[in-house]
């Protein structure tokens, strides 16, 4: 087992979460499932029957609700990555892909988002750009589940930065599950940077119910929500909804978004920025 990897099982023994496991763990199980994907490949029902102790059955509702949001293939016994899934690795690679939409995106943030005051920014990539672009000008706290965000905060070494702890999602790099939802109920955020797999005028869509619960507890800590994503997010597929534009004040974006979209989302008392 590489030291990467290691280090992994050193921050969720599960004897440690067991409990959390067998009751209410579903988010952390489908965390350590994926986990266990990436390391190895696929993975064995029975296998995670037992070190998870839990039924057959409930791992199984695990594994499809995970194939139902494309993280998993099934197979008999068990389940593998999709054909050609990208490892963990990937985030920086997928920074630069589309890299000038990103580029655009932090130019519109950069002219709405506060300087000063208590500034939320969510795990992805396109947020990771707009952290690196608002950095210098910040004077205010940083509150920040993701582990890039908040490695690029340490060459500001004047500007308050919180990091949000919980369990290490290697494929985003972020910190999410109970701990980091538990961690986000004593904080108050007064503008967040929300990153999306998807929007349409239904609302904002991920594509993993696994960082659901820790976005939900970004948004509702905040006092305000701007978007940030290009304008490939625009009526993209996403298979888990995280909330309604009931709660995003602007979209900022990189260009023009369809008409009808545009007229749909507007209504909704959402504006869009552009650089």
């Amino acid at each position: 087992m590489s030291e990467h990897y290691q280090t992994l099982a050193s921050i969720l023994d599960v004897s440690t979460f067991g409990e959390s496991l067998r009751h209410g763990g579903a988010e952390r199980r489908r965390i350590l499932i994926l986990e266990s994907l990436f390391r190895d490949g696929h993975v064995a029902v029975h296998s995670l029957s037992a070190e998870f102790g839990v039924s057959e059955m409930t791992v199984r509702r695990d594994l499809k609700q995970l194939a139902v949001e494309g993280e998993l293939e099934l197979v008999h016994g068990g389940a593998r990555l999709p054909a050609g899934r990208q490892s963990p690795a990937g985030f920086s690679s997928r920074t630069q892909s589309n890299s000038r939409a990103k580029q655009r995106v932090a130019a519109a943030v950069k002219a709405i988002a506060p300087r000063s005051g208590v500034l939320g920014i969510d795990a992805g990539t396109t947020t990771h750009v707009c952290a690196l672009a608002l950095a210098p000008e910040l004077t205010g706290c940083v509150i920040s589940h993701s582990v890039p965000v908040l490695a690029s905060m340490l060459e500001w070494p004047e500007l308050r930065v919180i990091g949000v702890g919980g369990d290490l999602l290697h494929e985003n790099q972020a910190m999410v599950g109970p701990g980091a939802v538990a961690a986000l109920r004593d904080l108050r955020i007064d503008v967040l940077l929300l990153g999306a797999s998807a929007v349409n005028a239904d609302g904002v869509y991920v594509h993993s119910s696994v960082e659901l619960a820790t976005k939900r507890a970004m948004i509702d800590a905040a006092g305000e929500v701007i978007l940030a994503v290009d304008s490939t997010k625009a009526d993209a597929s996403g298979a888990v909804r995280v909330c309604g534009l009931d709660r995003v004040s602007r979209i900022a974006t990189d260009e023009e978004w369809p008409a009808d979209l545009v007229d749909r989302i507007t209504a909704t008392g959402v504006t869009f920025v552009l650089p």
